[in-house]
């Protein structure tokens, strides 16, 4: 009977103890449906720019006015994509991961290839509204000087 007792005791106690544990845990957000990165972007050309990934809950990635597909990983950590036909003459694959232990996936990585041969390696954060800034439109002053706002991907 005093062996019960005490085991029935310990059984609270861990019960306890593990109910907090549960309660005060971060929840796991991994995976990267509904969020948007700000990238930074490195060019088997020489080219480095900045992007804004945004993969909306319906497994399209849209970034730099480029749509894909995209697919994630059981694990929710890793994530490959392809853009969409039809497409620019240039196709486009890209694989990332999302980094983040218990605590929603703060950041990104990854790397590309285009149709041409260009491969390209990323690296970016998460951003705080699920969606990416509207690009600004190609100004008059821009085409005077020259200024392209062609998508480095498809170089």
């Amino acid at each position: 009977m005093l062996v019960q007792i005490i085991q029935s005791k310990y059984s609270l106690v861990l019960t306890c103890l593990l109910g907090q544990i549960m309660l005060f845990a971060v929840p796991v957000q991994a995976g990267v449906q509904g969020k948007s990165y700000n990238v930074n972007v490195n060019s088997s050309l020489g080219d480095n720019f900045t992007a804004c990934f945004e993969f909306d809950p319906n497994s399209t990635l849209h970034f730099l006015g480029q749509n894909a597909t995209y697919n994630v990983s059981n694990d929710q950590a890793s994530w490959e994509a392809v853009t969409k036909p039809p497409s620019p003459l240039v196709s486009i694959s890209l694989k990332g991961v999302v980094q983040g232990d218990f605590v929603p996936a703060l950041a990104i990585s990854g790397s590309a290839l285009n149709s041409n041969g260009t491969t390209f390696t990323f690296n970016g954060t998460l951003l705080s509204q699920p969606t990416c800034p509207a690009e600004l439109p190609i100004s008059p002053a821009d085409l005077q000087f020259g200024i392209s706002r062609e998508n480095p991907f498809l170089k």
